[in-house]
Parts: structure tokens; C-alpha cells; sequence
């Protein structure tokens, strides 16, 4: 394996090749590897935002940033169909993107409930078919992020749009680029022919669509800022499997009190000025995360680096914890809640437990 294949893999996969290497230089070459990919992916990232920012205003890096997350995935992922009716999907989520998110976080939290979950089962339909590429983690996630990241004039909206449409064209012609080759037996139509409700994938993504619409639903009624965290909560936890979404629900607001912690050692560490380099450490950190559970401490960093310039230290981490501890809360009622209070009904009520609520 050339060092060039080495950079191509995840830390997932170069951290037991590292601790099962008995050979020393191989393993200094994993290790060299991790480290190089790791550190120049967050050159190219800051790069490609920064430029975003340039062009089209700081209000709108936040499309750089859904940009370089969707490059970086749709190098090497897929929609699970023909690759140049994939292009033309990738066209019409950007669509999405440039029109659902706004028009949602206008509207008031009902209308708005509606307009994101239609916008978020959409993306998930489009994008799911194969769950096993778990490509909502970062189409949801950014449309969450632009949701999130809203608008305040109209001049901002219309370079947005010119943003995403730039966005767009450069993420469909590189997936185009790297996977013209590859063959797939599915056409877009039988992506649409497969959605059936009796089907625990269709189930699973009607089941997140409506979750992560109403997470957001609860934050806004509730007056929170960053409702998106919890959207992202409810996303990262409700996986299609079951033993991943019980170990997430315990996973996530643990591990991110324990980020909020890390972050506040090393907020009081640095000057005040310097806030930004805990994010791209968080990013660094990110890279060489296999796990879960360090994915969301050193995401954490990230998070609070931009909030903390908004709502200071401890209202950005009191937000983090709250949003993050309501999505599990959540989750765990939506997934054990309803047994638990048909329970209730059966033993107080005298309710005949052949019957259904």
C-alpha cells in the first residue's frame, strides 16, 4: 500500500493497522499517514471557507462550510444510484438548501416544523437509500447548519444563494470526477419505487425525519438559541440500529459535557483572542477520532468556538449541555416512552392490556 492509499483511509481504519503493525517502519508510516491527513484536511477546510467568505460576506461562510463537508463525503460516498442522475440530485439538494432552511426559519415554529420535516425526509429519501453509508450525517447535518446560521438581510440571502449554487456545481463535478466509473443497478426511479411504508427503512427514515423536525419544534417553543443542536443530537443518536441508538443516548450528553470541560481548561489557558485555534484543534482531534464518543469531545470544541463570541462562555456551554441532553431525552421517550406509559394506563387504569391505546 502506497503512503498517498494510506492518507485515503479513516481513523477507524489506521489506528488498529498502527497497533497491530508488528513492522516499525510500517507502522511509522500509518502513523505519518494519520497524522498528514489529519492536518492537511484542516488546511483545505479553513482554506475553502475562507475563500467562501471572501467572495460572498462572512454571513455566508457557513456554505463554505456545508460545501467542504459534502466534498469531503462525496469523494468517496454515493447515493446508491446511476452516478449522473446522482449529479443532478446533489443539484436539486442544494436546491433544498437554498430555499427550505430560510423559508423555515421565517416562519413560525409550526409552519416551520412542517416545512423542515417535508425539506429533512426528502434528503434522507434521496440520500438513504443505502443506510450503511449514513449519508444524513452530513446532508441533514448541513441543512441543520444553514437552518441554524440564518439571514438577516437581503443582500445576504441572495449572495447565499449565489453561494450554494457555487457550492453545488463544485461538489456534483467532483463526486462526477472521482465515481464516473463506478456502476450502480439502481436508477433514482427505484430509489422512489422502494420508499414502502411496511419497509423498516422507509419506517426509519420517516421515523428521523419527524424526529429531528420536532426536536427543533421543542427548542424553538422552549426559546432556545442553536435549536440546530438539538437537531443534530436527535440526528447523531437515532441510528437504524437499535444497540447504536441506546449506546448513543448515554454517549452523547456524557462526552459532551466532558468537550464543554476540556474546552473551558483550555479557554482559561489561551488568550481570549486565540478562541479560534480551539476549534481547528477540535477539528485536528476530530481526524483522529475513531470513536463516537471522542467525535463528540472534540466536536464540542468547534461548536463552542463559534457560540462563545455570541452568547459568552457559560451561556454557550449551558446551551451545548441543554441541547444535547434534551435530544437524548427525547429520543429515549420516543423509543421507550410510549411502552412505558401504556404501562402506566394497564396497571392504574385497569386497561385491558389486549386493548390499544
Amino acid at each position: 500500500m502506497s503512503f498517498y492509499q494510506m492518507m485515503q483511509l479513516g481513523p477507524a481504519v489506521l489506528k488498529p493497522k498502527i497497533k497491530e503493525s508488528e513492522d516499525s517502519k510500517e507502522k511509522r508510516k500509518y502513523i505519518a499517514a494519520l497524522i498528514l491527513k489529519s492536518v492537511l484536511c484542516l488546511i483545505f477546510c479553513i482554506s475553502f471557507v475562507s475563500i467562501f467568505s471572501a467572495i460572498f460576506g462572512e454571513d455566508n461562510s457557513i456554505v463554505g462550510v456545508v460545501s467542504v463537508i459534502l466534498l469531503l463525503t462525496f469523494r468517496f460516498s454515493n447515493l446508491d444510484f446511476n452516478v449522473k442522475e446522482t449529479v443532478f440530485a446533489i443539484l436539486g439538494i442544494y436546491a433544498i438548501y437554498a430555499i427550505c432552511p430560510y423559508l423555515a426559519s421565517i416562519s413560525n415554529p409550526y409552519l416551520a416544523l412542517m416545512i423542515n420535516f417535508i425539506s429533512i425526509l426528502i434528503l434522507i429519501i434521496i440520500s438513504c437509500h443505502n443506510i450503511q453509508l449514513s449519508n444524513q450525517s452530513t446532508i441533514v447535518l448541513s441543512y441543520l447548519l444553514l437552518y441554524g446560521y440564518k439571514v438577516n438581510s437581503k443582500e445576504v440571502y441572495i449572495n447565499r444563494i449565489f453561494a450554494l449554487i457555487l457550492g453545488g456545481l463544485i461538489v456534483a463535478s467532483i463526486f462526477y470526477f472521482k465515481q464516473r466509473k463506478k456502476k450502480f443497478e439502481n436508477r433514482f426511479l427505484d430509489i422512489l419505487k422502494d420508499i414502502d411504508i411496511r419497509d423498516p427503512r422507509t419506517r426509519w427514515q420517516i421515523k428521523i425525519s419527524i424526529i429531528i423536525s420536532t426536536g427543533i419544534l421543542i427548542g424553538e417553543l422552549l426559546h432556545l438559541e442553536r435549536t440546530m443542536w438539538i437537531g443534530f443530537a436527535c440526528m447523531s443518536i437515532m441510528q437504524p440500529q437499535k444497540d447504536k441508538v441506546i449506546g448513543r443516548m448515554i454517549e452523547r450528553p456524557i462526552f459532551s459535557i466532558l468537550g464543554c470541560v476540556v474546552f473551558t481548561v483550555i479557554y482559561f489557558a489561551i488568550p481570549k483572542e486565540s478562541v479560534a485555534v480551539i476549534g481547528m484543534l477540535g477539528g485536528i482531534m476530530v481526524g483522529f477520532s475513531a470513536t463516537y464518543r471522542w467525535q463528540v469531545v472534540f466536536n464540542t470544541f468547534g461548536a463552542l468556538s463559534a457560540a462563545v463570541t455570541i452568547f459568552g462562555l457559560s451561556n454557550a456551554i449551558l446551551l451545548r449541555i441543554i441541547a444535547n441532553i434534551l435530544g437524548a431525552l427525547y429520543i429515549w421517550f420516543i423509543t421507550n416512552g410510549y411502552g412505558l406509559i401504556k404501562n402506566i394506563f394497564e396497571k392504574f387504569l385497569v386497561i385491558d392490556p389486549n386493548d390499544t391505546l
